[in-house]
């Protein structure tokens, strides 16, 4: 059976919001340079600080959405691997409070240090990571720990 590499990626509403924004303002700004109906340095303002705005809003909701990626190779997070022989076990802890509930996937590793705690609320399709964490840990014989509620 051949496993799919899975891609979950962080809501990039901020950033969208604010790369609209700044595309607004340069258009705002060429909008006046061509009517000449504003002085000159405020259309000049609006255009460059507008695509300067939008040029970098528009990179960063590209290139930080990735978040974690379960592949062939192991887990990887924010820019670093994890070998699937470097795990021993991993578990699920919701979190229930009177702000919300909270998900976190926790990842025991071989060699005892402390465990790697990945909050999955503010991924997107973040809901079928259980089911794709199960599919990788019985291919590549990682236990489950379990599911643990906890008041907070």
């Amino acid at each position: 059976m051949e496993l799919p590499i899975v891609q979950y990626r962080r809501h990039r509403v901020a950033y969208t919001v604010s790369a609209i924004i700044g595309f607004v303002a340069a258009f705002q700004g060429g909008y006046w340079l061509l009517r000449e109906s504003v002085a000159a340095f405020f259309g000049w303002m609006f255009l460059i600080l507008g695509l300067i705005a939008f040029v970098r809003c528009t990179w960063f909701a590209i290139k930080n959405s990735l978040v974690m990626e379960l592949n062939h190779e192991g887990i990887m997070y924010k820019k670093y691997c994890y070998a699937w022989n470097t795990l021993r076990s991993y578990g699920i802890r919701k979190e229930v409070g009177e702000s919300g509930s909270f998900n976190y996937l926790i990842l025991y590793f071989n060699n005892g240090g402390a465990p790697l705690e990945i909050q999955l609320d503010w991924m997107d399709n973040n809901e079928s990571i259980p089911e794709q964490m199960a599919v990788y840990a019985k291919a590549f014989q990682v236990e489950f720990d379990g599911v643990v509620k906890k008041e907070v």
